[in-house]
């Protein structure tokens, strides 16, 4: 299978073919062996509609060995065209990546793929203590921007809205300490609006 995946504004085209755990990649035409596992959990969170929880995986790439979590941001989905945004992990190193096979990547510029809708709650990726809260309830909020930042893994991570819309409840605050999976804001339309009125960018 081959994909376009999107780190910032730069672009790479991956093929993919997977042998058991072992997968053989091509990453910009560089053929690389990759074997990663899924840990503690019997299939990936994001495989889940609405679970944005993240997955651990371990990972070795050649000689080298890393710890990684994987968790979905956003899934859409529009006619043919369909493409996922996954936050990765990798050496306590975040990455923002998204995620369209060459197909849907044709479509998407096309027709300009879909938009999250309705109530979307933000989870905890993983275990940490809420080092900041930066929205408060009734804010306004734009796709992307940061809302909570949580230090884990001796990193601070920003966890971003998924959505444009309005902050409806904050169920945490700074100093607290949460587990994998805890709702911390969410996110829905403003007052009086409808999901098709919402005009995510």
């Amino acid at each position: 299978m081959r994909y376009v995946a999107s780190v910032g504004n730069r672009k790479h085209a991956i093929t993919l073919q997977e042998n058991g755990h072992t997968r053989q990649v091509s990453l910009n035409g560089r053929e690389l062996s990759v074997d990663w596992r899924l840990i503690g959990a019997e299939h990936p969170h994001t495989n889940i509609p609405g679970d944005t929880r993240a997955d651990h995986y371990s990972l070795l790439l050649g000689e080298c060995s890393y710890e990684a979590y994987a968790r979905l941001i956003e899934s859409t989905e529009s006619g043919d065209s369909a493409g996922l945004t996954v936050e990765v992990m990798i050496a306590g190193k975040p990455y923002v990546v998204s995620i369209r096979d060459e197909r849907s990547q044709a479509l998407a510029s096309l027709a300009g793929g879909g938009h999250v809708a309705g109530e979307v709650a933000i989870h905890a990726p993983m275990p940490g203590l809420v080092a900041s809260v930066l929205v408060v309830e009734g804010e306004e909020v734009t796709r992307g921007q940061t809302v909570v930042v949580l230090e884990a893994m001796k990193m601070e991570n920003d966890l971003v809205a998924p959505r444009s819309g309005i902050v409806k409840s904050i169920r945490v605050s700074k100093g607290q300490t949460v587990n994998q999976g805890d709702a911390l804001v969410t996110v829905g339309d403003p007052a009086g609006t409808s999901p098709l009125d919402n005009d995510d960018e």
